[in-house]
C-alpha cells in the first residue's frame, strides 16, 4: 500500500512537508518529486484494474506548485 492510504487531508498534508517522512525533501523538492518521479506518474498510466486520478497531472501540478507558492498550509484537523 502507499503511505498515505487511509490518512486524513490534515495528515497527508503534513506527512508531504515532514522530511522525516517525505525522504528528506525541502518543499521545493516535493515539487520536483510530484512533477517526475516515475511512481507518481505511474497513476496517470493506469493498468488493468485501476483508473485515472479525477485531474490531469498537468493540473495535479498546477495545483502542487500554487499551494507550495501560498505558504503550503495544512488543514486543521
Amino acid at each position: 500500500s502507499m503511505g498515505w492510504t487511509g490518512l486524513s487531508p490534515a495528515a497527508l498534508c503534513k506527512a508531504l512537508l515532514d522530511p522525516a517522512r517525505n525522504g528528506g525533501r525541502t518543499a521545493a523538492k516535493v515539487i520536483e518529486h510530484l512533477k517526475g518521479d516515475p511512481l507518481v506518474l505511474w497513476a496517470w498510466y493506469p493498468g488493468p484494474k485501476r483508473s485515472l486520478p479525477p485531474v490531469t497531472h498537468a493540473k495535479f501540478r498546477e495545483a502542487a506548485e500554487a499551494w507550495i507558492r501560498s505558504g503550503a498550509e495544512c488543514p486543521s484537523g
